[in-house]
């Protein structure tokens, strides 16, 4: 009886903790993207059309939403990002922090999935929600590019929502009924974003080797999660866009750079991942394969003293010319990356067998296949690995999960092995301070942020008021913290203009007063959606 009554009142008090982790995720955000405003990507979707503001209708926005599939990017999550804008900034940041905490439950549901032992699971849900916290730790721009505007929110944090739950219904890790509702989501997880159709359909490939359908509900998954890759690769305007890539480095070099990007966001998870592997390992009474171990411990050596050499990793992209490894040190970095990413998966199967680590094989895996995407594109945007990162960091919670039930498989009698429930409180306790201290670096730098948008705002209700006068875009005070080209009048002067409706002979401009980005007219001016609609063929 005394061996079944932890499981009874860990499932008695799953119910609070879960309205505990929910309550304070949704805190959490709401401090951090109440400060958000638009910029950057959104005033282009917000004034899209043949004519400024033709989204806003049901025609326009369908129109808008087939011409990214024909021709702009092939992708569907610009469409709902111009959905999202249409609530207004109220409604947007409403959306942002029910994406972030769903994003949290669904990581939730993964942890939960990790060992079949149900002790502690309350402390777990507190884990699994605070997941969304823990990645963005690391560097401002996932939540300045990826959170704290419409474009970023549905390209990124909304594409990587998608891929948690697709990833679960395919793994066979939802209720049966729960699958068949969320077919939809497993299709748009294709469709909203290349990353995210990538990491998809590695989950899926992984979930048909290690975990074969065996309902119905689950194969429809799979069947909804491959109609959806072929809607995405098939889309015209995804292989526009991949055409019109063009690396201004050598091969070698972009793939480097963007290596070493990633690395810098990642290392410290591939070193608590590969840690977690070995320590299972040991407590099982077995020794981690050498060759594996220490190649894995030179790789990532190698990394850290790469993107060492870049205290300010952004400069690393900053300057083609002079902002990229030699030759020597880009091969060194991309050999060095495939071998930590091998000896890390190769130690976490050793420590638990391939079928049992399934949530931490496939969300690695994930990871890094899904970031190969913007690697091989030599993307040096952070928020492009704001789902790869998501996934690296709770397969690693997986793996401390599977971590804890092993030590307490290990040990004697009905009690929990005491080393494994201060490994628990620690890693909650881990998460709350990081998370609370995440929460109020945030939304002091998007306050700051905001003050300045408050300003820009004022000049152009006065502007609008008197039909004169200039009206200059801020200069941010946490560049770090917002989309780096937010108000870059060069390109989205008419956009601003039609957005906010400047009336004709009102001056916009920046801080610089840089002439050839000073506009006065709003009549006639085009858009960067008409700019593009311009090119493309038969005038679309």
């Amino acid at each position: 009886m005394s061996h079944h009554a932890p499981p009874r009142r860990s499932a008695r008090a799953l119910p609070v903790a879960l309205a505990v982790a929910l309550a304070l995720s949704l805190l959490g955000w709401s401090l951090v993207v109440r400060y958000a405003f638009p910029h950057g990507d959104d005033f282009l979707h917000a004034t899209a059309g043949a004519e400024p503001g033709d989204v806003r209708t049901l025609p326009g926005w369908l129109a808008s939403w087939s011409f990214d599939h024909g021709y702009r990017n092939g992708r569907a999550a610009d469409a709902v990002a111009r959905l999202v804008l249409a609530t207004g900034r109220t409604g947007a940041a409403v959306v942002a922090v029910l994406v972030m905490v769903l994003t949290g439950l669904a990581s939730w549901a993964w942890v939960r999935r990790a060992a079949p032992g149900t002790h502690a699971l309350p402390l777990w849900v507190v884990l699994g929600a605070g997941v969304p916290f823990l990645t963005v730790q690391g560097a401002p721009r996932l939540t300045g590019e990826g959170i704290l505007w419409v474009s970023g929110l549905a390209n990124y944090a909304l594409s990587t929502l998608a891929f948690l739950v697709a990833a679960l219904a395919v793994s066979g890790l939802l209720p049966r009924r729960l699958t068949w509702w969320v077919l939809p989501v497993v299709v748009y997880a294709h469709l909203g974003h290349e990353v995210g159709a990538v990491a998809t359909a590695v989950v899926t490939v992984l979930a048909l080797l290690l975990r074969r359908p065996a309902d119905p509900a689950r194969w429809a998954a799979v069947g909804a999660s491959g109609v959806g890759f072929v809607l995405l690769v098939t889309a015209p305007g995804l292989w526009r866009r991949t055409e019109e890539t063009e690396l201004a480095l050598p091969l070698l070099q972009a793939l480097s750079r963007t290596t070493v990007l990633f690395a810098s966001m990642t290392l410290w998870w591939w070193l608590a991942l590969g840690t977690l592997a070995v320590a299972g390992i040991l407590l099982q009474g077995r020794r981690p394969r050498a060759v594996v171990l220490l190649a894995g411990s030179l790789a990532w050596v190698v990394l850290w003293l790469v993107q060492r050499s870049w205290p300010v990793i952004s400069a690393l992209c900053a300057d083609p010319d002079t902002g990229v490894p030699t030759a020597p040190v880009a091969l060194a970095s991309v050999l060095g990356a495939a071998t930590l990413v091998a000896a890390v998966l190769v130690l976490v199967v050793q420590a638990w067998g391939a079928d049992r680590a399934y949530p931490v094989v496939s969300m690695a895996g994930a990871a890094v296949i899904a970031a190969g995407v913007p690697i091989v594109a030599s993307v040096c945007g952070e928020r492009a690995y704001f789902l790869p990162m998501t996934a690296l960091v709770l397969a690693t919670v997986c793996a401390l999960r599977l971590l804890v039930d092993t030590a307490r498989e290990r040990s004697p009698g009905a009690r929990p092995a005491a080393g494994a429930s201060v490994l628990v409180v620690l890693a909650l306790l881990a998460t709350l301070v990081l998370s609370a201290g995440y929460v109020m670096r945030a939304s002091d730098a998007a306050a700051a942020n905001a003050a300045g948008y408050r300003t820009f705002l004022a000049q152009v209700d006065r502007a609008r008021a008197t039909g004169q006068g200039q009206v200059v875009v801020p200069d941010l005070a946490e560049p770090s913290w917002v989309y780096a080209r937010g108000f870059y009048l060069r390109r989205y002067a008419c956009d601003i203009r039609h957005f906010y409706g400047l009336p004709d002979g009102v001056v916009l401009t920046d801080s610089s007063g840089r002439e050839r980005d000073v506009t006065e007219e709003t009549t006639g001016c085009t858009t960067t959606w008409q700019r593009t609609l311009s090119r493309a063929p038969e005038g679309r």
